[in-house]
């Protein structure tokens, strides 16, 4: 059995009633703690997180070569780091993206971060979601 996630409002939106897949994550670096909304992109390649949040994790993004990446809209600047994440009593380290120019908290976990780690399934019809999360040894 799984948990089942009603769909929210995207944050920076909630006045134009779009609901989307949100999930409750933490990231942990080093002894810096951030507590967030992530949204559940099955269009995503990867995870991203804001330069915003790096800095409240004490990443030392800049420090990080920076690599070229691309989106729908745009192309970016991002900085690959692990992480620790807690997802509902989850623990994993996650390979995530520091992303320039992005709004300020703003976070995508993609398919190569916790689509490797749950199965999750769309009930758009029903405005929720539900997430399995595998046994990993």
């Amino acid at each position: 059995m799984g948990i089942i996630i009603d769909y929210s409002p995207l944050p920076g939106l909630e006045k134009t009633g779009v609901l989307a897949p949100m999930i409750p994550v933490t990231f942990k670096h080093g002894r810096y703690e951030f507590s967030t909304i992530a949204l559940v992109d099955s269009g995503a390649e990867a995870g991203i997180i804001s330069t915003v949040i790096a800095d409240k994790l004490n990443i030392k993004w800049r420090k990080i070569p920076a690599k070229s990446g691309f989106s729908i809209g745009s192309n970016f600047l991002f900085h690959p780091v692990n992480i620790t994440s807690t997802i509902f009593d989850h623990n994993f380290t996650l390979k995530i993206n520091v992303v320039e120019g992005i709004f300020a908290f703003k976070c995508i976990l993609g398919r190569r971060d916790l689509f490797k780690r749950a199965k999750i399934c769309f009930e758009g019809y029903k405005n929720q979601f539900e997430v399995i999360f595998r046994e990993l040894n």
